[in-house]
């Protein structure tokens, strides 16, 4: 049972592209879990982009590879076509987020509650405010590392703990390892993009991440939606 630990592992990944295929293997290779949030409107998208200065293969999956290579994960909202949600007005937020919600509903086949907000810092108060009152989604992550291993307080302004290419990763990976779950819950929760990984050259130093965290007997590898749902704050 999930609820048995007090340590807890857990990984957000954004835009759904083809380096998502040899990433899973390697989860679950090790045994942990992540959540993949996703644009299905983008769903076979062939193109490259320049990300930090350098040229990047970012094609997106196809919608009917969805269920079978994210099965023992988690899929999550990205919204329709990655926008500024924050220049959005509410219908135009509900759009993106609910018509993505749905889709990917129908692609995987049970219920979706949860997402990330694409670019990270781009949302409101308002933006918020419509995600809750009119859509069933109730978790989104940011970007905002916090460096720590606290729950965060606030769903819907989920902060994880470091990025993947973060030089503080295996720093914060021997104090998780070594911290003490007394009462309090410890998450470790780690986000970025599949894509990534080929631009920085840094699948050794994934795998060595997944070799250092996997396999603790004191400690939970979870979907961000079984985190939540295990550990309920109220929808603010």
């Amino acid at each position: 049972m999930i609820t048995e630990k007090k340590k807890y592992v857990t990984l957000s990944f954004d835009d759904g592209t083809v380096q998502d295929v040899r990433f899973i293997g390697l989860l679950n290779k090790y045994g942990v879990k992540s959540t993949f949030n996703l644009n299905s409107g983008l769903f076979g998208t062939k193109h490259r982009i320049i990300h930090d200065g350098i040229n990047c293969d970012h094609t997106e999956i196809t919608a009917d590879m969805v269920r079978e290579l994210y099965a023992g994960h988690e899929v999550a909202v990205h919204t329709v076509s990655h926008p500024n949600l924050a220049k959005l007005d509410s219908d135009g937020v509900f759009r993106e987020v609910e018509g993505d919600r749905l889709a990917l509903e129908a692609l995987c086949g049970y219920p979706i509650i949860g997402m990330a907000y694409p670019g990270g810092p781009f949302y409101t108060e308002e933006t918020i405010s419509t995600i809750l009152t009119r859509t069933p989604i109730r978790y989104a992550r940011n970007v905002r590392s916090s460096y720590t291993f606290a729950p965060s307080a606030r769903y819907m302004e989920w902060s994880p703990t470091c990025k993947l290419e973060d030089e503080a990763l295996f720093d914060l990976c021997k104090r998780f390892k070594a911290a003490e779950a007394d009462e309090a819950v410890l998450l470790f929760y780690v986000w970025g993009h599949s894509f990534e990984l080929d631009k920085y050259k840094s699948w050794d130093r994934f795998e060595r991440f997944l070799d250092t965290i996997a396999g603790l007997e004191d400690t939970a590898y979870v979907t961000n939606g079984e985190f939540y749902a295990s550990h309920p704050l109220p929808a603010v």
